[in-house]
């Protein structure tokens, strides 16, 4: 019998299409559907409470449109008003599935995953610590073969992990200086080399602060004119992490790893729970003065909840 039939939807930005990915693969054996959706001006400042009125001219640069999937898996504000749209536009066929908390009921919904940080609480919500992504032993081993330039780098690799500003997250000039003087100290205290991965996010003089404070040997990223990003590479290959306290995406995947994971800048609101729910747990650590080494189960929400969502959505009565 043939696979189910899975969409993606989001607003293609990688900490809302990621975890989407991670789960559709895990649930099919057949490549999902990936739709990257923009609506017109207003809707996009109205997601998601306007999907209910949505006319199809609205959405950008795709329309939504029959035949309808089994499973349409959603992420973020316009990833909730299209499965709205699809769950409406195909009669109650297609079945809807909500990554992180739509800023709605979740009963509109079959079903939402969102971070225990949320708070979101539903019979049709399950609650999983950081966000879902696919790394595991076997994803590992197969980046290592993939990237084998990455492990011909002097070991201990120490990876350090860069995002941008963000509301709710203390975290400037001041932490990127402070970083620059710890792997200094770390680099006088081992024979090891630095991986440095930025992202579109990091301000200019952050990139240019650490791009010359990192020793070599080294390889720096920060954007396609530096090459290929070394992301999934790096997370195979390092054996110590620096991740900067603005994206609950990089903590959570280099979490997977269960290799010593460290967080820089100091997080408020959710994000601050969601960390420290994660020190408190022993997975995670404030980066302070020096570099050292722990274990930890690692952190793999995917395979921990697929049994549940499975469950819930009869999952094994679909087509396989």
């Amino acid at each position: 019998m043939s696979d189910p039939n899975i969409w993606v939807v989001s607003d293609g930005a990688a900490g809302n299409e990621l975890p989407a990915l991670a789960l559709a693969n895990a649930l099919g054996r057949a490549p999902p559907r990936v739709l990257r959706l923009r609506a017109r001006w207003p809707w996009q400042h109205l997601a998601p409470q306007w999907a209910p009125v949505v006319p199809a001219t609205a959405w950008l640069p795709e329309l939504l449109c029959a035949p309808w999937p089994e499973l349409a898996i959603g992420a973020g504000r316009t990833g909730a008003a299209a499965l709205l749209s699809i769950a409406r536009a195909s009669g109650g066929r297609a079945r809807t599935l909500q990554i992180l908390d739509p800023r709605i009921a979740p009963s509109k919904f079959d079903l939402v995953i969102a971070p225990a940080h949320d708070r979101l609480r539903g019979p049709n919500v399950l609650s999983i610590e950081g966000s879902l992504h696919a790394i595991d032993d076997a994803c590992l081993q197969r980046e290592r073969a993939a990237d084998s330039a990455l492990g011909a780098l002097p070991s201990p690799r120490l990876i350090l992990l860069i995002g941008g500003p963000r509301r709710g997250v203390d975290f400037g000039r001041d932490e990127i200086e402070r970083l620059a003087a710890v792997v200094a100290q770390w680099r006088r205290e081992t024979a090891g080399s630095v991986i440095l991965i930025g992202s579109r996010r990091t301000p200019a003089p952050w990139a240019e602060s650490l791009r010359e404070a990192v020793p070599e040997p080294a390889r720096v990223w920060f954007s396609p004119v530096d090459g290929t990003n070394p992301f999934r590479g790096a997370l195979a290959w390092g054996d110590v992490f620096v991740v900067t306290a603005d994206s609950v995406n990089m903590q959570s995947e280099a979490l997977g790893t269960g290799r010593p994971v460290y967080s820089l800048g100091k997080a408020s609101g959710k994000l601050g729970a969601f960390q420290n729910t994660l020190i408190e747990s022993g997975r995670l650590r404030a980066l302070e003065q020096s570099i050292e080494s722990w274990n930890y189960e690692p952190l793999r929400e995917l395979a921990r909840i697929l049994p549940a969502v499975r469950k819930h959505l009869k999952w094994s009565d679909l087509p396989r």
